[in-house]
């Protein structure tokens, strides 16, 4: 593995103990879903959806199937976020362009686009929320975070509740790992 592939594991490890240790989220009485909004600044999709499968316990990143699961879901981000901020969803369609669908396998059923969207723009084959005049969706690159600075995290979702982890364990893995707690600030020795 290179050395950037290694750095890129390593987050994404760090980002998902972090997000695991966190306690149960927050349940929308609807369907009985648990749904956490994890903050990771540069964060791309692929890192967070491997993070989300580090997590275990029926996490994966959120799937929106209706008008009312989209406004709850929805207003669990924050409310006057720097702009162009983007939150990635549980959706795809990296395997055949044009054609988005949810990482459970879900019907593709419900969408909340944004005029224009999904355009496409720069191989942009990862849904995210997007701030504009409030939270819609949009196609974005893998590299949205990195390349752009928009990405600000992900949301995740469960059926149900599953455990929690031991308090410490976090605190515990990142102390052994060397890594700043929640895993966003990784920092890699200095050699003379």
């Amino acid at each position: 593995m290179t050395k950037a592939g290694w750095r890129r594991w390593i987050g994404a490890v760090a980002i998902g103990l972090g997000a695991q240790c966190a306690q149960a989220g927050t349940v929308w009485s609807v369907n009985g879903h648990e749904y956490e909004v994890i903050t990771s600044e540069g964060i791309t999709w692929t890192n967070a959806q491997a993070a989300v499968t580090l997590i275990g316990g029926g996490w994966h990143l959120a799937t929106i199937t209706s008008a009312g699961e989209d406004g709850f879901v929805a207003g669990l981000l924050p409310a006057s976020p720097a702009s162009r901020s983007h939150y990635w969803l549980g959706a795809s369609d990296a395997a055949v362009e044009g054609t988005f669908a949810w990482v459970t396998g879900e019907a593709w059923s419900y969408t909340n686009w944004w005029a224009g969207e999904p355009n496409n723009s720069g191989e942009e084959d990862f849904l995210a929320y997007d701030f504009r005049t409030g939270w819609g969706w949009n196609d974005a690159a893998d590299n949205l975070g990195s390349t752009y600075g928009f990405a600000r995290g992900y949301v995740i979702e469960r059926t149900g509740s599953g455990s929690v982890p031991l308090p410490g364990t976090l605190a515990l893995l990142a102390f052994g790992f060397g890594l700043g707690l929640g895993g966003v600030a990784l920092r890699r020795p200095r050699r003379g």
